[in-house]
């Protein structure tokens, strides 16, 4: 029973990085699309965004880990 209650956990916690790894992108593209439409844009436009979407993809690659790990039979 608890190793399920874990495994739910880690499962809502995986579900929850996707979307915030998701916000971070849809954030950085609706920048880049308000700045091309102004004609303000420049490369690199959103690269502040880069060490955070790197730091949640390491989040959900650890936890797709300790899944396959408590998922192995």
């Amino acid at each position: 029973m608890a190793e399920t209650l874990e495994l739910d956990g880690l499962t809502e916690l995986r579900a929850a990085l996707i979307e915030e790894r998701q916000t971070i992108a849809a954030s950085v593209r609706k920048l880049r699309d308000a700045r091309r439409q102004k004609g303000t844009f420049v490369l690199g436009d959103g690269a502040a965004a880069g060490p955070r979407l790197v730091d949640v993809q390491h989040q959900i690659d650890v936890v797709d880990s300790i899944i396959a790990t408590l998922t192995k039979v």
